[in-house]
């Protein structure tokens, strides 16, 4: 009796997962792979005597295009500081909407691994100049503790 109901519910979910509408998924085509290089972070619970970044960031990333102007995307790469015990790595993903063919604004979760973790909730626009080629900034906030983030870089896409 029991594995009968098993193989009856196993059936409804494969039937069910086949009847979804999956056409809100564009072909992948328009999908894009990009590099945003040299991003600085700004700790915002720490004390600046100086214009320094505390963090470098050189993520590679992946967007697939949900719809027309909204995308869904991924970013990881290495976190580099000025001391080496900040050194790690970070991961992100998130949603971008393209407001205009030049400006995009998101919202994204992102892991920071440094010398301590950080899960950042951030808010982050792109001014693209040219279209492989773009100036970005994020502002984010730690979802755990008191923490901003700022972060500026450029953007290469290929």
């Amino acid at each position: 009796m029991v594995k009968s109901l098993v193989i009856a519910l196993a059936s409804g979910l494969a039937f069910s997962a086949q009847a979804a509408d999956w056409s809100f998924l564009q072909d992948g085509a328009d999908s894009q792979l990009y590099v945003k290089s040299y991003s600085g972070v700004l700790l915002g619970t720490q004390t600046h005597h100086s214009d320094n970044f505390d963090i470098w960031l050189i993520n590679t990333g992946y967007q697939y295009p949900v719809e027309e102007d909204v995308s869904l995307y991924m970013e990881a790469g290495p976190a580099i500081g000025t001391h080496s015990e900040q050194a790690g790595f970070n991961i992100s993903s998130g949603v971008r909407y393209q407001v205009s063919p030049m400006l995009n604004i998101g919202s994204q979760l992102k892991q920071l691994e440094t010398s301590k973790p950080s899960t950042l909730v951030e808010l982050n626009s792109s001014l693209l100049l040219t279209p492989q080629l773009a100036i970005t900034a994020n502002y984010g906030v730690s979802a755990f503790s008191t923490e901003q983030f700022l972060t500026l870089g450029v953007g290469f896409n290929f």
